[in-house]
């Protein structure tokens, strides 16, 4: 991958020169910031420490040929001190609860699993050994999150030069660590998949642009312009050659582990003949070359007040899958393998801007072939799945409310049905997740206020989010609010014949992101200085 990589970018450069060896570099722009982000768990303490230091810069080169050659990229640095300040309750020595530990039963006379190992690499080689490559950092690696051998301190560093083609059309090629941005979606994602995203900075509630992963891409991006039908139209491709990575769903031991997947990727068995088991076997490990290379395209135009696009991509899924590895007893040395198939996404979007409403509606489909969806009795099953967002986005000014700036006003609506369902799937078959902004600006427009409310119906648990955010100054920003959650089950109750006393570590799919966290109530303040 590094030769290949680097070839792309040694052609890249050298276009970008115009073959002629004449370059000018101009001074290079800086923007970046330092922040503390501190917050404390109800009943837990401090469940985040986190000083983050970002720099992002852009450097422009003329050449002969090319134009609007520049080189990009955006650094990042973090330490989170949750690991020192609060190390009974977070790090190597974690002592919290784990959810759905009975498997299928309450009684000693079935499976029962014993609570998951914090941060196995410190704790547990066998278990280290078993997810080797995911989930298996260790806690200094939390620590200091960017500092790994995928050198994630590198959040953007890529060359991008736009091409005028004899026809006035223009082509854009971009080649480096990137992120690819698919939808406009928050919270959830449905076509933005390109990237996989890390859930363990702070589960689903961080902007996007701060948990995806950057990924080595090349893309091409052909801008058409207006035509006879369209008022503006372009083609792009991209070609992730970067090794596969799934998305980090926090290792036991860490403040956010979506659905609490790292503690149940670490636990074993605690009783009966095969006492000790571990319910990973082995993470498949899928090695570069061209065949596991991830490559997609978007059409995207303008039509008078719409804005549409066609999305197709293929690449690997991002969540893991579990496949048994025998269909009767355990074996002695692990129950599931861990796989991440082949997923073929077709899909688009559609922007319309209603003049009389003075209001914008946003649609976001996607079908995919190839996903594959946990099963309590077979382990999995592969599937067709279909998921949409609709959007509404609106400005709304209220005087009432003591302001005379407008009040945003988004909703958003997240559907998800699986086409091959079957009775032993912890997921439902169709379920939805709805969510709400209310933000409002005051005092010139630095003090703003704001609401976010997200609820899954399937789960019945809601996330409640106020917040306040003060800009002191054009440096010195600070944020104070609450992240509140409601419903969902620390157990699981569930069976394939319906509801029972039995658990289920499954079941967590049905609780979700937000019913999983329900003990997760949060008081939050973060202080930035921008430069």
């Amino acid at each position: 991958m590094n030769k290949l990589a680097a070839g792309v970018a040694v052609g890249v450069t050298a276009m970008a020169a115009g073959y002629t060896g004449s370059v000018v570099a101009a001074d290079a722009e800086w923007a970046g910031f330092v922040e503390n982000a501190t917050y404390v768990r109800d009943g837990v303490g401090l469940s985040k420490f986190r000083n983050t230091a970002q720099a992002e810069f852009s450097k422009s080169i003329k050449t002969e040929g090319w134009s609007n050659v520049s080189i990009n990229g955006t650094l990042r640095a973090t330490y989170d001190g949750v690991y020192d300040l609060n190390d009974g309750e977070f790090g190597k020595d974690a002592t919290e609860d784990y959810l759905g530990a009975n498997w299928h039963g309450e009684d000693t006379s079935t499976v029962i699993l014993a609570p998951g190992t914090p941060f196995p690499c410190d704790n547990d080689p066998t278990k280290c050994n078993s997810l080797k490559d995911y989930m298996d950092q260790d806690e200094n690696e939390a620590r200091f999150p960017e500092f790994n051998d995928q050198l994630d301190f590198i959040r953007e560093l890529y060359i991008s030069a736009d091409k005028q083609l004899d026809n006035g059309d223009i082509l854009n090629l971009s080649f480096g660590k990137q992120q690819v941005v698919w939808g406009k979606t928050d919270l959830f994602r449905v076509l933005d998949v390109i990237n996989p995203v890390d859930y363990s900075r702070h589960n689903i509630y961080d902007e996007l642009e701060d948990i995806r992963i950057p990924q080595w891409m090349l893309t091409a991006e052909w801008r058409m312009g207006p035509n006879e039908i369209f008022d503006d139209s372009n083609l792009s491709f991209i070609w992730n050659i970067d090794q596969f990575r799934p998305s980090n769903l926090g290792t036991c031991g860490q403040p956010y582990r979506i659905l609490d997947a790292g503690c149940f990727f670490s636990s074993e068995l605690a009783v009966g003949p095969f006492a000790g088991t571990p319910i990973i076997h082995d993470v498949v490990d899928y090695d570069w070359s061209l065949e596991n290379t991830q490559i997609g395209a978007k059409w995207e135009g303008v039509y008078g007040d719409a804005t549409f696009s066609v999305n197709a991509l293929h690449y690997r899924q991002q969540l893991p899958s579990i496949h048994a590895r025998s269909a009767g007893a355990p074996l002695p040395d692990g129950i599931f393998d861990i796989h991440f198939p082949r997923v073929n996404l077709l899909g688009g979007s559609i922007d319309y801007y209603s003049m009389d409403m003075d209001a914008v509606w946003r649609l976001e489909t996607s079908y995919t072939q190839g996903e594959e969806q946990p099963r309590d009795t077979n382990g999995f099953k592969e599937t067709d799945m279909f998921r949409y967002v609709i959007g509404f986005d609106k400005n709304i000014t209220i005087p009432e409310l003591g302001t005379r700036s407008a009040f945003l006003v988004s909703t958003q609506l997240f559907g998800e049905h699986i086409l091959d369902h079957e009775v032993d799937m912890p997921n439902e078959a169709d379920n939805w997740i709805a969510t709400l902004l209310f933000k409002g600006f005051y005092v010139n427009n630095r003090l703003s206020p704001q609401i976010i409310i997200a609820h899954d119906f399937g789960a019945e648990a809601t996330a409640i989010a106020p917040s306040v955010e003060y800009l002191i100054d054009d440096h010195w920003k600070v944020n104070v609010g609450f992240n509140i959650k409601e419903g969902g089950d620390k157990k699981f109750p569930w069976s394939v014949s319906g509801p029972s006393d039995q658990t289920e570590p499954l079941a967590r799919f049905l609780n979700g992101p937000i019913g999983v966290a329900n003990q997760e109530d949060e008081f939050q303040m973060s202080v930035r200085y921008s430069f």
